[in-house]
């Protein structure tokens, strides 16, 4: 990369014109750009090969002869996801833009004015559809080339600004009613920022008898230009005529509204972080179709067992921390069971909270919904789901008119006198089914320290690149890369410590997953199939702004990474029930994971690696590792280096000059537990170590990281594994206990164990009437 701000000569001392590139001196690897030479040198900080004056990018290979503007990629967009809503600027890259006129479709929209340089094109994003998104580049209409872009929706969560938010979400909303308000609350957020509110309309009709989607419009409205102080604002009422034309309208078409609260600044001036827009979504639709639309939607409707043999079963039971991703299951904002009782499930009462997933075979998806000690129910009049025959996550518009409407059509609508028609609707969206998962949690933490797949656990301080977990049968595989750590040690050549630095997931088909931490710049890089993920690192602050967790990536796959904290994270692949929970010392020099994988998922793969299988240890070669060698360091750091990997088993990407050989060194002898303990027994060190790892299900693992670092914070990372550990333990032990009470994998059974509780009921009303009659 090459910069040039201000030149204010043209020729040296010598008399001639410099040359601009870069050369190796041997008259045969060279490269000049146009101007070299000449008088017109001093000219270079106009021009440009990424259109920023003064700026040129070249990538090379080989010696530098090789100038390349191309990538053995082809066509790459940067950023490769974003916003369905647009207004942002993205660039395609990967392949030399030679011509002068090319043309970028996207959805099959020609996008107008992008600038083109030799190396780039840059456009801007216009409102899309959302998904999984095709952008198309052509040369006098000779197709060139195509890369994939992810337009993602914004997640609802306008809640925190909005007093009738519970009122308004995913509601339907008849046009006749002319217009709808906006209640703002009056708190710190409302207060303290201003906003620019935004609507994003989209129009659309619908064919029932084959679920054609047709006459689409997309459009921006600015409701308010300038920044607005929400809670001096107070209400803002808005008329459905300044979004779209009302009158002379087709009487099905329908209407799906994001209303967009940008944070612009707060009011003393202060420029605020780029952050996510808080949102709300509404559906509109004239009163006429709103109230007719049922009937005619239940002569078109298949048999529902169509859509259940799609979906994934139910969960039989959750956890109560109700947190936002469960297993691959996503939490339904609308049924959030953090929220008070009051505020949320106003589509489902009696329920506390309900998840969502998609089918990885269709278009269906499961909606499971979950009582007070989260078991699930399937009882539709105590709150239960009901399947979607378009997930939401496959699209918007489709689960709209399949799902949305005919709910509020035959439940909601004045016609709705009946309870029978609203039968007949949950008749056809039924709960679907639910099974027992019985997950295996495992990972590392620490100084690492491996918590294996049969519960047990060991101390390995390897120092490279390692096969955490993989499976034998299925394309599974986790690897870590383990590095030294510095210690506050007088002597640092005593004590050697390693730390999980990085990790990268493959599983099957889906995006490659890596992870890696960079201590000096405080950065935690996110690549997804060797490119980088962009995202604005969020403060405390932001954290307690936006009062909720975030996600940073999501696609048509159901992978989905969302960051919980400042330094956590979760990786969640709804395909196969997998999760990853991440979490970072705030120094960004350790990093602990946690994985939670279906046990059934376990047995068939016949996991290997450093966490073993569900009965142990076992090396690569077949041999187990015996039972009585679990307290031998030696021993279990051999293991560990039996599951080094090489140059073409790593599945790591390395930039620049990075390689997986950088990452080695066979010859690193670590510092062990047994000789560090008995090296700082009776010490002040030894009793800090133990007021701060008190009350842990494993303090021994917490006591050797706080000795060897004499560093008593990390024993928050020790705390906060053990406490995540001990929550999934309980759980499949309450899953345990639900099979042997008869709550099996069923579409049968209710979250609320009736059916159970009826029939042993019965059973002795049957005893006491043999006794009596005898």
């Amino acid at each position: 990369m090459f910069t040039y701000h201000e030149l204010q000569w043209s020729a040296g001392r010598w008399g001639g014109f410099p040359q601009i590139g870069f050369n190796a001196g041997d008259q045969v690897n060279y490269f000049k750009l146009n101007q070299s030479f000449t008088s017109d040198v001093v000219q270079v900080v106009n021009y440009s090969n990424i259109g920023v004056p003064g700026q040129f990018v070249f990538h090379t290979t080989g010696n530098i002869s090789d100038v390349e503007c191309g990538s053995p990629d082809g066509l790459q967009a940067l950023p490769f996801r974003g916003s369905m809503y647009g207004g942002y600027e993205f660039r395609l890259s990967g392949i030399c833009f030679n011509e002068s006129n090319y043309k970028v479709e996207i959805a099959g929209q020609e996008i107008q004015n992008c600038q083109i340089t030799l190396t780039y094109i840059i456009c801007k994003m216009p409102m899309t559809i959302g998904g999984r998104l095709k952008i198309k580049l052509y040369n006098r209409n000779r197709f060139v080339a195509e890369t994939d872009f992810i337009a993602t929706e914004l997640e609802p969560n306008a809640d925190l600004i909005l007093q009738n938010y519970d009122e308004l979400n995913n509601d339907v909303k008849p046009i006749d009613d002319g217009q709808f308000t906006l209640r703002f609350h009056s708190n710190e957020i409302t207060n303290k920022y201003q906003f620019r509110i935004i609507a994003y309309v989209y129009g659309a009709q619908y064919f029932m008898n084959n679920g054609t989607i047709y006459d689409r419009t997309m459009n921006r409205v600015d409701l308010e230009f300038e920044a607005k102080n929400l809670s001096s604002l107070q209400t803002l009422t808005i008329k459905y005529n300044s979004l779209f034309l009302v009158i002379d309208q087709p009487v099905d078409r329908s209407y799906f509204l994001t209303i967009a609260f940008e944070v612009v600044r707060p009011s003393s001036q202060i420029l605020w972080v780029a952050i996510p827009l808080y949102a709300i979504r509404i559906f509109a639709i004239s009163g006429t179709a709103y109230n007719t639309f049922c009937p005619i939607w239940w002569e078109f409707q298949p048999k529902p067992q169509i859509y259940i043999d799609q979906i994934p079963p139910c969960p039989c039971r959750v956890l109560t921390t109700w947190a936002e991703n469960q297993m691959g299951y996503t939490v339904d904002k609308d049924c959030d069971g953090r929220k008070p009782a009051d505020k949320t499930c106003k589509f489902h009462k009696g329920a506390t909270g309900c998840y969502r997933r998609k089918s990885s075979r269709g278009n269906a998806g499961a909606h499971c919904c979950y009582d007070a000690q989260g078991l699930w129910i399937n009882d539709p009049n105590k709150g239960a789901g009901r399947l979607d025959a378009c997930s939401p996550d496959n699209s918007i518009f489709l689960h709209f008119f399949y799902d949305v409407l005919p709910y509020f059509s035959c439940c909601k609508a004045s016609t709705a006198t009946s309870a029978e028609k609203c039968k007949q609707y949950m008749d056809k969206r039924p709960p679907g089914r639910c099974e027992n998962l019985l997950p295996v949690p495992s990972g590392g933490r620490g100084d690492p320290h491996f918590t294996n797949l049969n519960g047990s656990s060991y101390t390995f301080n390897g120092y490279g690149e390692y096969t955490l977990i993989k499976s034998t049968v299925e394309q599974f595989e986790v690897q870590v890369r383990l590095v030294p750590v510095n210690v506050n040690s007088s002597n640092k050549s005593e004590e050697k410590a390693t730390a999980i630095v990085a990790f990268v997931i493959k599983n099957g088909n889906q995006s490659r997953v890596q992870f890696e931490l960079f201590p000096l710049q405080k950065l935690i890089q996110i690549l997804i199939d060797n490119r980088a993920v962009e995202y604005t690192p969020l403060t405390e602050e932001d954290f307690k702004f936006l009062s909720t967790s975030l996600i940073i990536y999501s696609d048509d796959r159901q992978l989905k990474i969302r960051q919980t904290s400042v330094t956590s994270f979760e990786i969640t692949y709804g395909e196969s029930n997998m999760q990853f929970t991440v979490y970072v010392r705030p120094s960004f020099d350790f990093l602990d994971i946690l994985s939670i994988i279906p046990r059934d998922t376990m047995e068939k793969g016949k996991p290997q690696g450093l966490m073993g299988d569900l009965d142990g240890l076992t090396f690569p070669n077949g041999t187990r590792m015996p039972l009585t060698t679990m307290d031998d360091d030696l021993a279990l750091f051999a293991y560990g280096e039996s599951w080094r990997t090489t140059n073409n088993t790593s599945l790591f990407y390395y930039y620049y000059q990075s390689s997986h050989a950088k990452h080695q060194n066979f010859n690193y002898q670590p510092s062990f537990p047994q000789e560090i303990f008995k090296k700082y027994n009776g010490t002040t060190r030894f009793q800090m170590a133990q007021d701060n790892c008190r009350n842990l299900t494993d303090p021994q693992r917490c006591l050797y990281d706080v000795l060897i670092t004499n560093d008593p914070t990390i024993s928050d990372m020790h705390k906060q594994f053990d406490a995540n550990i001990g929550t999934w333990k309980k759980y499949i032990e309450e899953v345990k206990q639900d099979i042997r009470n008869g709550l099996s994998s069923s579409s049968s059974k209710t979250g609320t164990n009736s059916i159970t509780a009826l029939f042993i009921g019965w059973t002795w009303l049957l005893v006491i009437f043999f006794i009596i009659k005898q």
